[in-house]
């Protein structure tokens, strides 16, 4: 049981990890003053890309990390 535990703790983990990274890199996009149509392109071929890989709970959590993301990036330039 507790071999259990500590896996799904370090799962958390890392899919908290990879939504920092996601957030960080658009952050330094948007600070690079990379046109929002790009950024944008971007999250949309990260959640093609994840379509392809990810699937049940994983595939939904990565699709509402790249939602919220998503909103902080104008969709208009």
């Amino acid at each position: 049981m507790a071999k259990d535990k500590y896996a799904r703790h370090e799962n958390r983990v890392t899919v908290m990890a990879i939504g920092n990274l996601i957030a960080a890199l658009v952050d330094t996009m948007r600070a690079a003053d990379v046109p929002n149509g790009i950024v944008h392109d971007f999250l949309d071929k990260l959640e093609r890309l994840n379509g392809f890989t990810l699937f049940g709970d994983a595939g939904e959590v990565m699709d509402e990390i790249i939602d919220v993301v998503r909103g902080s990036v104008p969709s208009n330039d």
